[in-house]
């Protein structure tokens, strides 16, 4: 009786790490997707973050909070010029890269791992006609 509670208990400590580890692969808590307006003012680019992986993708901009904020979105496929507006979504990586703006010095820009994108195409509104 006490060796099958012994493995039982074994059993469900492994359990829970294994759960553990598949819900939080690289240690951080599981964040909800964001989703952007974001308009691509860069060529692809390659560019290496801050903890050394490097990375194809396009600097953009977005807005966020009334303020013109950028990003360097994480690509897989790079199909995008320069001007392009799109919808992502995705999540923030925690991680950055360095980029030139038009300060000498190199700005900290966050990296958007982008799981969908899709063109932003605004559509006209419906207005009713005249009578």
């Amino acid at each position: 009786m006490r060796r099958a509670l012994e493995v039982l208990l074994l059993g469900l400590a492994f359990g829970s790490a294994l759960g553990q580890a598949g819900c939080q692969s690289d240690g951080r808590p599981w964040v909800p997707p964001e989703e952007h307006k974001v308009k691509v003012v860069s060529e692809a680019a390659f560019a290496r973050t801050s903890g050394g992986d490097y990375i194809d993708g396009y600097l953009a901009e977005y807005e966020s909070e009334f303020q013109k904020r950028r990003m360097f979105m994480a690509l897989e496929i790079v199909r995008y010029v320069n001007g392009d507006r799109l919808l992502v979504t995705g999540r923030f990586s925690g991680d950055f890269v360095r980029m030139a703006s038009g300060d000498p010095a190199l700005d900290k820009v966050p990296v958007f791992e982008v799981e969908k994108a899709r063109p932003n195409v605004p559509t006209a509104p419906d207005i009713p006609a005249l009578k």
